[in-house]
């Protein structure tokens, strides 16, 4: 018999390639194993997408910290859990144009605009803050050993998080109480700092209050960095289209 993966050939009675390590069982596609792995990406109870939330939401740190080290059979990939998260609340912003700012003729036009961005480039948005926050990250626990490579794992499991109690509670109550936007967005930032810093010292295994504040400067000045590089954005395209029309 020859491995489909690598062309090896194994004994009948082997259950994986002795090279490769694919499973012998596998055959060529069709209906019935397409189904199999569709549900087993979700449901598999060593590493499943919905195997992995509950986790994220009561041990981020731990979950995280067992990753880096080398237990990446046990969990589902934190790259491929973020890219599935944000591109389906990418989708609910941009179909409810959610995080439009409601007009008010005492908002200040740049405040708008910020907010249109955002909800045209929501994904970016949160790819950006990712590599932000893990360099803050890095950098405030320096002492205690966090890479930041270490820190990307970190942050992509907690902005999954992020991103799916945004879905579930952000986006319906921004859509039944569009008038208290800037509170339900503020108060939804302030939460994910509280995770945040929470999950930091989970991940350091030290609760000092010192690690919790790091956590939470490392988001603040992230949403700083990206909200000051979009204002520029901004800005400078503002003053082209105002110069190219005169």
């Amino acid at each position: 018999m020859t491995c489909l993966n690598c062309g090896t050939e194994f004994s009948p009675t082997a259950n994986y390639c002795f090279r490769c390590g694919q499973d012998t069982s596998i055959t060529r596609m069709n209906t019935k194993q397409a189904v199999h792995q569709f549900f087993h990406a979700f449901t598999h109870t060593d590493r499943g997408f919905l195997h992995l939330i509950p986790k994220l939401v009561t041990k981020p740190g731990t979950v995280s910290r067992e990753y880096n080290q080398g237990k990446r059979k046990s969990y589902f990939s934190p790259f491929t859990f973020i890219l599935i998260i944000v591109a389906i609340s990418t989708i609910l912003v941009s179909s409810t144009n959610l995080m439009t700012i409601p007009y008010n003729p005492q908002t200040v036009p740049i405040v708008q605009s910020i907010g249109n961005f955002v909800n045209k480039h929501f994904n970016i948005m949160v790819f950006i803050s990712i590599p932000l926050i893990a360099y803050f990250s890095s950098r405030f626990f320096s002492k205690s050993g966090m890479k930041f490579a270490e820190a990307v794992v970190l942050v992509s499991y907690t902005s999954g998080i992020r991103s799916i109690f945004f879905i579930i509670l952000v986006v319906p109550m921004v859509l039944a109480f569009k008038a208290h936007y800037f509170l339900i967005i503020y108060s939804y930032l302030a939460l994910f700092m509280f995770y945040y810093g929470w999950a930091c010292c989970q991940y350091l295994g030290n609760y000092k209050i010192l690690n919790f504040v790091k956590g939470i400067l490392s988001v603040i000045l992230s949403q700083l960095t990206v909200t000051i590089l979009i204002t520029v954005l901004i800005a400078v395209s503002i003053f082209i289209n105002r110069f190219a029309t005169n």
